[in-house]
């Protein structure tokens, strides 16, 4: 998808977060065990989390930074992993947390290529910001995970 405006971005980011909730939710109903299960209701809930989030980032920012157009648009199909996934699989553990990394990179990168593209100091420091708490995230969902392996 070609984004133009900032609003464009962080409408993107929460269907790409709805949707990523989405798809935990359709592999929990296919998953046989009771720690990927857990797992995958954890990320699910993560998920739909961070949309959240991203709407009510978006909704405090003003007109002027989410009508900020980017000079060169991004091509990239960040939704491509999510349609890739066979959610009738019944996925192990360590699968379903290497999707989930996979996920957060393709956010990581979007965040970079945004605060590159951008030509507002403002605008950057949304993308750092976010790209900051993508970080986190990652690392707490990973600690996370780690942990429900001890279960």
């Amino acid at each position: 998808m070609r984004f133009e405006q900032t609003r464009d971005v962080l409408n993107h980011i929460g269907a790409f977060h709805k949707q990523a909730g989405a798809l935990y939710a359709e592999l929990k109903a296919h998953c046989s065990s009771s720690r990927v299960r857990l797992l995958l209701d954890y990320i699910a809930r993560h998920e739909l989390n961070l949309e959240k989030n991203i709407a009510s980032y978006r909704d405090n920012l003003s007109e002027s930074l989410l009508s900020s157009w980017f000079k060169y648009t991004h091509d990239q199909d960040i939704f491509a992993a999510l349609k890739e996934v066979d959610r009738e699989k019944d996925m192990p553990f360590d699968d379903v947390l290497d999707l989930a990394l996979e996920l957060d990179g393709q956010l990581v990168e979007l965040y970079q290529e945004m605060m590159e593209r951008s030509t507002s100091a403002e605008v950057k420091d949304i993308f750092n910001s976010l790209l900051l708490q993508e970080m986190k995230e990652k690392q707490t969902l990973v600690r996370n995970a780690l942990g429900l392996m001890d279960i």
